[in-house]
């Protein structure tokens, strides 16, 4: 076997390991099953994802791209009774004030494009069918154009996202982190009412009593919205999927006044099943990342920087293996499954606040400490690795979380009409 890393998956967890391998001098092979540009969902960049689009080489072109300027992230209820705003910059400096809004399918197409001026080799409508380990290295077989084909290598990248190919060929086990399972539905519509000011780049989440919804401004025109609800919501419901949407949309004040001209560009699309993770990320030739590794809910935007840093961790493992290694050993292959469950478990953890009422209403607070909102901020920038004063203040607000189950020191938030 020669010493090429062959990747399955060009979106960003992908890219950014072909980037970083090819950059650092090896032979890359990357298989994309899409002809990009595609369309995806997950449009809100964190600001800490900067630094490892810089650590590829590509930070530049992105800041560079037109992509919209996102300040912060502000939360409000379904009746527009109480309303939380981020800014960034509150607690953060360059280049972590501010981030952007991208529209996936450009933005990947972005990383991808990247991939190959750093020198990978990308096959796109290249399907990925199977794989053999050897002692040596490992064989992928691939479709592409109604053709079959092989590639051979030493080591594996599994970047294929929510229907993982290690992960289904092997029947990896996996868990949903006691998080129920939920759906999603989405489009991008025109004529959506925007924030004024300042405000006008913000994602925007608006908390219904079961599930909420999203507003991404992604360029003068387009805002991405969709609605996150229980499975059986929709089980439940009279109508399909967009009728549920419409439904919910005319219930709440706080939508109707956002979405009463809005103008859907496109069918409305569905993802279904949302939290899970594989238990087991690494094999002696393969490693698995990015959404093929898991996927959380995107309640906080975490999607993007977790795939860009699980690359970026795939493409170091690689790179610290001697010439003809024989593999990773089992030491190696955990220290990567924990390294990598570790990136998620931070945003996992306010994935439970989010979804746990009282919880929630220590995050709304109107006037937290000073300590708190930085934590919080810190957080909501997808920073994981904390100063450990930082981190006492997380803990601190995880406790005030868990004693307002108990004692209600932040005001009670009212869903009423």
């Amino acid at each position: 076997m020669n010493d090429q890393v062959i990747i399955v998956g060009g979106g960003p967890a992908g890219s950014a390991a072909a980037s970083l391998l090819a950059r650092s001098g090896k032979k890359v092979l990357l298989l994309e099953k899409e002809i990009f540009p595609r369309f995806h969902i997950g449009e809100s960049l964190l600001p800490f994802s900067h630094r490892v689009l810089a650590r590829i080489g590509a930070w530049d072109k992105v800041k560079n791209a037109g992509f919209m300027i996102k300040p912060g992230a502000e939360f409000v209820l379904s009746n527009g009774r109480s309303l939380r705003r981020f800014w960034f910059g509150d607690s953060l400096a360059e280049p972590y004030d501010k981030t952007f809004q991208v529209e996936r399918s450009k933005f990947d197409a972005l990383l991808l494009d990247h991939a190959k001026e750093s020198g990978a080799s990308v096959l796109t409508g290249a399907a990925a069918r199977g794989f053999r380990v050897g002692p040596d290295g490992v064989e992928v077989e691939y479709e592409l154009a109604g053709e079959n084909g092989r590639a051979r290598g030493q080591w594996l990248i599994d970047a294929t996202g929510r229907e993982p190919f290690v992960g289904k060929l092997l029947h990896l086990p996996r868990t949903d982190l006691g998080i129920p399972k939920k759906m999603a539905v989405y489009a991008h519509f025109r004529n959506v009412r925007r924030n004024p000011g300042r405000a006008a780049g913000n994602i925007t989440v608006v908390r219904l009593p079961h599930g909420w919804f999203w507003l991404i401004p992604l360029d003068e025109e387009k805002t991405s919205v969709g609605m996150v609800r229980p499975i059986s919501a929709f089980q439940n419901g009279k109508g399909g999927p967009s009728e549920l949407f419409e439904e919910t949309v005319r219930e709440s004040r706080e939508l109707r006044m956002r979405l009463e001209k809005a103008e859907a560009m496109g069918p409305y699309r569905t993802t279904a099943d949302y939290t899970y993770r594989l238990e087991c990320l690494a094999g002696s030739r393969w490693l698995a990342t990015g959404d093929a590794a898991g996927f959380l809910d995107p309640v906080f935007s975490s999607g993007v920087t977790v795939a860009l840093e699980g690359g970026v961790l795939a493409a170091e493992t690689v790179l610290g293996q001697p010439k003809g290694s024989t593999g990773l050993s089992p030491g190696q292959r955990r220290e990567f499954t924990r390294r990598i469950h570790g990136l998620a478990r931070r945003f996992a953890d306010m994935i439970h606040m989010f979804y746990d009422d009282r919880a929630f209403e220590v995050f709304m607070t109107p006037r937290p400490p000073l300590a708190m909102k930085d934590a919080i901020i810190h957080l909501l920038a997808g920073s994981t690795d904390l100063h450990p004063s930082l981190w006492l203040r997380v803990k601190l607000f995880y406790l005030l979380c868990g004693m307002q189950r108990r004692w209600r020191l932040a005001p009670a938030l009212d869903y009423g009409p």
